[in-house]
């Protein structure tokens, strides 16, 4: 029995002292970038700092963010050490000077840093470990995706693999550990308010990392986090304390396995409470060393079952399953313990189901008891064996003896056929409720007590009246008959059931198998599939060219590997294409079977089975269901082939269609204004003496216009380029709209000579803070693109005009008065080399000029789009340009 004396756990008081032995940790833990952790920290230690403590600051970054700048005011600072790398000069944490300078509480921001190659140690955390065991009190900042044990979670919910990550054991050794939380409404609201990052970084960003779903997802990751630590941290004060549990701060689970076939069932129900319950759960078995083997291997195929569906396990030993339960309970802080139902019948008063005694004893305990287990007997002991168990014995007993009880009270009134009838119910009810063999049972005993009570002479068994024979007779072959099918009949109920969920099974498999997009997720569904069927390690083999070749791309945590016997046998499968290994006519001896997997002789994989590991010999019904299975997942995996297949063809045709629309392009976009240089340059030559000086300025001027349209069309190229592989840089500068437009239209000069320019904005509009080549070759390109269309006198007239808001917008228009694009066409003449239609595009252009201003106006956080002129003649593009302020180019600088 549990004692009550619970005295102070010694290991709990040596983890609380030594957080307080040297350097104190706080750690600011944030879900995402953006939600203010750095803002958090800086206004703690002013408040700190206002107390008297002396706070420096080592590093913050703050990224232009001048609210976080302002809080930095007040508080001392360490300078950053230059370091040289890559010709470049970067700033990066004293921590010599730190050292030296020992304060109080050091603010060190952004925890995961990697530091400059260079530096004392590689990254920032162990700067800060070296300050802690200085005895310096260090706060820092981290977001949960940077902690290495949820690595794995944070690519697969993001799509995007950490590199710098921190040891989980950092956050476990800091004292305080502080949640800074935002949801992502508002998270997001910042973001588009620039308050994260600039407006065009901020909308790449909430196309990317930033979605709503990865937030919440990243948000969830940091409140578990944070409750695993408080839950930590309370488990260390009760034992520090000696005070008794549970404590209900976090749902925790336990399950209790004793060793019988209802484990499964009884676990399967606890991971599904758990997961409603948002609770920790862990399976434990109490081995009194009286065990059989076969229990023995139940009880751990029931661990490994635990193991896979993301439970902890754990054996004691004790000679009381009660006591060890009740202990482990408490030293796990368990809320709840969850027991399946005991259907065995007990036969004595003193031997008390585990639940009850559970109740009895665990006052401070939810106890849930789970019946799962009882149906599941229930319904084998509908199964027919000869062997009677004593529950089902005792009822076709009782049968018998109620059907002659009945026959007795009823002789007066029935005569001797339809007093058989009282017995044939027994054996129904005797094979309805226990199967064939007891229907069988409850016949014969029927018929002997028939012909003992019923026919003459009575209370023997010999009969002397033809009539009563026929009728005793008659009545026993028909009990027999009846019993037979009655049991049969359940037979077939149970074998229907069975079937129904092999169907649901194969269809949620095929299901599955359907939505998967490449091999590997396949394979997952493969495995997963097989190891729910037939509780037995299973790998997927993906080559086996030679035994040190074997290629294994997924397996369950608790599979295993194979030996080197193994290993040639896999050779030999995929050598041959045929199965090998376990309850096969090849290398029968190995634990593992090895099937190949294969369509149309194309070799798409291997699977292999433990089925050396098999609780139970593998039936009929066995070796089909794994052959379906098998099948279905060679034809997906040899689908996701051909879909890969198919994707790479496409790309192909399209990086073809590109080429060829470049080089034709290039063709006549290079050719055309080359062929016009060379005839100015050889009349001037061959006839200089012979032109007038007009004619040659003429010839001149020429020259000067084609080379300034090839260097345009060349210059189009390498943006396009640059765009394509996200090398453009924004290098911003302050710059009037005046100079801009009047440079661009200074570029085009003898182009625009056939058209009237007319402008009209207000002379009060705010200087840009943008690239000044971008934006000025994006209105190049679309004065030359509307000039062109342009008839011969037409007029271009350039509109510009400020929008209020948050930032402010300006917006400018070209308009032409040329043919206009149809709206269909609106889109598609910003793509790459579209040249179609009757618009704004020559049948001859290269298509490039729009696609690039969309690009280089979009790096600037602005839109770019066609519509009708203002006259309803013409086309008319429509450009937005944020006006960002001086706090955003401060950031741009850093």
């Amino acid at each position: 029995m549990y004692s009550e004396d619970h005295r102070p756990d010694p290991n709990a008081l040596l983890k609380a002292a030594r957080r307080e032995a040297r350097g104190c940790l706080r750690v600011f833990l944030g879900a995402a970038p953006g939600v203010g952790k750095t803002y958090t920290m800086l206004r703690t230690a002013q408040e700190r700092a206002e107390e008297g403590d002396d706070i420096v600051i080592g590093v913050v970054e703050s990224h232009g963010r001048a609210d976080t700048e302002a809080l930095c005011e007040g508080l001392s600072r360490i300078p950053l050490i230059p370091l040289q790398h890559h010709d470049r000069t970067f700033y990066e944490f004293d921590i010599d000077a730190a050292l030296a300078r020992k304060p109080t509480i050091l603010l060190v921001d952004e925890l995961a840093h990697r530091n400059i190659p260079g530096s004392r140690h590689p990254r920032r955390y162990q700067d800060i470990e070296e300050l802690l065991d200085a005895g310096i009190d260090v706060w820092t900042t981290v977001n949960v995706q940077h902690l290495e044990s949820l690595n794995d979670d944070v690519a697969r919910i993001t799509g995007i693999r950490m590199r710098e990550t921190v040891p989980d054991a950092l956050l476990e050794r800091a004292r305080n550990v502080s949640l800074v939380d935002l949801t992502p409404e508002e998270l997001l609201e910042r973001l588009r308010r620039g308050k994260v990052y600039i407006p065009e970084q901020a909308r790449a960003a909430m196309e990317g990392y930033f979605k709503e779903s990865n937030l919440n997802a990243l948000r969830e990751l940091a409140i578990q986090t944070m409750a695993e630590r408080v839950d930590a941290d309370v488990k260390v004060a009760m034992d520090a304390g000696g005070r008794e549990g549970p404590w209900p701060v976090r749902p925790r689970l336990l399950v209790v396995i004793s060793g019988s076939e209802e484990d499964v069932s009884l676990v399967r129900s606890a991971q599904r409470m758990a997961e409603k319950r948002l609770a920790v759960w862990r399976a434990v078995y109490v081995d009194k060393g009286v065990a059989s083997a076969e229990q023995q291997l139940a009880v751990e195929q029931t661990l490994n079952l635990v193991t896979r569906l993301g439970g902890d396990s754990l054996r004691l030993q004790g000679p009381s399953q009660l006591s060890e339960v009740l202990n482990y309970a408490r030293s796990i802080n368990a809320t709840t313990i969850v027991v399946s139902r005991d259907a065995k019948r007990r036969w004595w008063p003193w031997s008390r189901p585990l639940a009850q005694r559970l109740m009895a004893h665990g006052e401070a305990f939810d106890i849930v008891v789970v019946a799962q287990g009882a149906v599941k007997q229930r319904l084998r002991q509908w199964k027919p064996y000869w062997r009677a168990r004593p529950p089902q014995f005792l009822a076709t007993t009782l049968a018998v003896i109620v059907s002659l009880g009945v026959a007795h009270l009823l002789e007066p009134w029935l005569e001797l056929a339809n007093l058989s009838l009282v017995f044939l119910v027994a054996v129904l009810f005797s094979a309805v409720w226990a199967g064939t063999a007891m229907a069988m049972f409850s016949a014969v005993a029927g018929f002997l007590a028939f012909n003992f009570f019923f026919t003459e002479p009575r209370l023997t068994f010999a009969m002397v009246e033809r009539g009563q024979l026929l009728t005793v007779v008659f009545f026993f072959l028909v009990a027999l008959v009846v019993g037979q099918l009655a049991g049969r009949g359940r037979q077939r109920l149970i074998a229907l059931r069975a079937s129904r969920d092999q169907t649901q099974l194969l269809l949620r498999y095929a299901e599955q198998l359907s939505t998967a997009t490449d091999s590997s997720s396949v394979a997952k569904v493969g495995i997963d599939t097989l190891v729910q069927c037939f509780a037995v390690p299973a790998l997927f083999i993906e080559t086996a060219e030679t035994a040190s070749e074997v290629r294994i791309t997924y397996a369950l945590p608790d599979s295993g590997h194979l030996d080197m016997a193994a290993k040639q046998a896999a050779v030999w499968s995929w050598q041959h294409q045929k199965p090998s290994g376990q309850g096969t006519q090849t290398l029968s001896q190995q634990a593992w079977r090895l099937i190949p997997l294969a369509v149309q002789k194309e070799k798409v994989g291997m699977l292999a089975l433990k089925l050396s590991e098999s609780p139970k010999a593998l039936t009929h019904e066995g070796e089909a269901l794994i052959d379906t299975l098998v099948r279905q997942l060679s034809m997906a995996l040899e689908r996701t082939r051909l879909v890969a297949e198919l994707n790479t063809t496409r790309v192909s045709e399209e990086n073809e269609r590109l080429r060829a629309a470049l080089l034709s392009s290039v063709s006549h976009d290079l050719r055309t204004p080359l062929s016009s240089i060379i005839g100015a340059t050889s009349s001037l030559i061959e006839l200089k003496p012979q032109l007038s000086d007009i004619d040659q300025r003429e010839l001149l001027d020429g020259i000067l216009s084609e080379s300034e349209r090839l260097n345009r069309y060349i210059q189009n190229l390498l943006d396009m380029t640059r765009l394509g592989h996200g090398k453009l840089k924004i290098e911003r500068d302050w710059v009037s709209f005046d100079d801009v437009i009047n440079s661009a239209l200074k570029r085009l000069g003898q182009s625009l000579k056939h058209v009237v320019v007319r402008k009209q904005w207000p002379a009060t509009l705010p200087l840009l803070y943008v690239h000044p080549a971008l934006v000025e070759q994006a209105l190049v390109n679309v004065l030359d693109n509307a000039q062109r269309f342009s008839p011969p006198g037409g007029e271009l007239l350039i509109k510009a005009h400020l929008i209020e808001g948050e930032p402010a917008t300006l917006v400018i228009t070209i308009e032409d008065q040329g043919p206009g694009i149809s709206s269909e066409l609106r889109e598609q003449v910003f793509d790459m080399f579209y040249s179609g239609g009757d618009g704004d595009r020559s049948a001859h252009g290269s298509g490039l000029g729009l696609a690039i201003c969309r690009g280089m106006i979009g790096a600037h956080g602005g839109t770019i789009n066609a519509d009708t002129g203002e006259s309803g003649r013409g086309t008319g593009i429509i450009i937005t340009l944020p006006l960002l302020g001086a706090d955003i180019r401060r950031g741009d600088e850093e």
